[in-house]
């Protein structure tokens, strides 16, 4: 017997749930009182990290965000899948990358909430690389899809251009925060909050783009089961 999922299903799990706990927790911790009365996205007064372990909002976004590791493991062996259909090439690469930012996710969720310098880098550490292999991910995805674009589906081709432009303000944000570190001005925490909320938007927003194609393509994958 064969069960049929619907894949983009869970890319929009991947895409909203991060969405819905960053801001979640930021709106608990104003309703609790112990997060900072602004616009993130403008003022930088804090961090994403920063909001989700205020008050009783690290349970929120922890709960929301360790299944969502799961799903982004299973979202890139899709993506793999859907690839391989797509170009006739295997992209194994991808889902490999992907699923070890999926971890590195999970190592920051881990060591989120805890006090000490260990455990504050642990955190930077895993956020970091979960940041760097879910884009570098996303950039060969759309390294591959480009390739053989002149076969896609106009729309389909139109989901793939907001992609690619997605990650040319990927990496304005990155070159702005090294600048701005490197100009050490009084502002840069506040301005490299900003850019976290805004990388970790765009970043999310892929996945939604995905979801749209593979729609389009009418992309379905059945779960064997062998009883």
């Amino acid at each position: 017997m064969r069960h049929a999922i619907r894949p983009n299903h869970t890319a929009w799990s991947v895409c909203l749930i991060p969405i819905i706990a960053a801001h979640g927790a930021f709106f608990l911790g104003l309703w609790e009182g112990v997060a900072r009365e602004c616009v993130p996205y403008l003022q930088g007064c804090t961090s994403i990290s920063r909001a989700a372990r205020e008050g009783n909002a690290i349970f929120i976004f922890r709960g929301l965000m360790m299944p969502t590791a799961a799903l982004l493991i299973f979202f890139w062996y899709l993506q793999s899948i859907w690839l391989q259909k797509v170009t006739q090439k295997p992209h194994k690469t991808i889902f490999i990358l992907g699923s070890i930012g999926a971890l590195f996710l999970i190592l920051y969720l881990n060591f989120l909430g805890t006090e000490g310098d260990f455990y504050q880098f642990m955190r930077r550490y895993g956020i970091t690389f979960y940041f760097a292999f879910t884009v570098l991910a996303q950039m060969l995805s759309i390294r591959s899809l480009q390739k053989v674009k002149n076969s896609l589906h106009k729309r389909t081709r139109q989901f793939l251009k907001a992609q690619f432009i997605l990650m040319i303000l990927y990496w304005c944000l990155g070159l702005a925060n090294v600048i701005i570190k490197a100009t050490g001005v009084s502002w840069a925490d506040q301005a490299e909050n900003i850019i976290e909320w805004h990388f970790a938007l765009y970043m999310s927003l892929y996945f939604g783009l995905t979801a749209m194609m593979w729609k389009r393509s009418r992309f379905n994958w059945k779960l064997k089961n062998e009883s």
